[in-house]
């Protein structure tokens, strides 16, 4: 069974994500920031990530570049979430990493198939 990582600020969310991947055949392992992410992160185990681009102490840029120095192997099975594509900066950020993404609010379809492109692609 695949392991998912989802990091997000919002515990609702978070139980969420957690469910809906469960009753698609994953198992999903929760962080509310990135400092607990991180500790997760260095146990390893993780087939992919959800990552929220919107966090206090460390947003998902930030997570994402530390991921990117640390664990490179991990940075292209990032998968990022967010309600602000129409940032102008956040859009950029994401293009230019090549990573996939699931604008926010999402579907377990979307959930499913979003997971589908990155297990085909790595």
């Amino acid at each position: 069974m695949k392991r998912i990582l989802v990091i997000d600020d919002e515990q609702l969310l978070l139980d969420l994500v957690t469910h809906l991947l469960s009753k698609i055949g994953y198992e999903a392992d929760q962080a509310i920031d990135c400092r607990e992410a991180a500790g997760k992160l260095k146990e390893g185990g993780y087939d992919a990530i959800f990552l929220d681009m919107k966090m206090p102490f460390m947003d998902g840029k930030g997570f994402y570049e530390k991921v990117q120095a640390h664990f490179p192997e991990m940075a292209r099975r990032i998968i990022f979430l967010t309600g602000d594509i129409a940032n102008q900066s956040t859009a950029e950020f994401i293009r230019d990493t090549g990573n996939l993404r699931l604008p926010k609010p999402f579907t377990i379809k979307e959930i499913k198939a979003v997971l589908d492109l990155l297990f085909q692609s790595v």
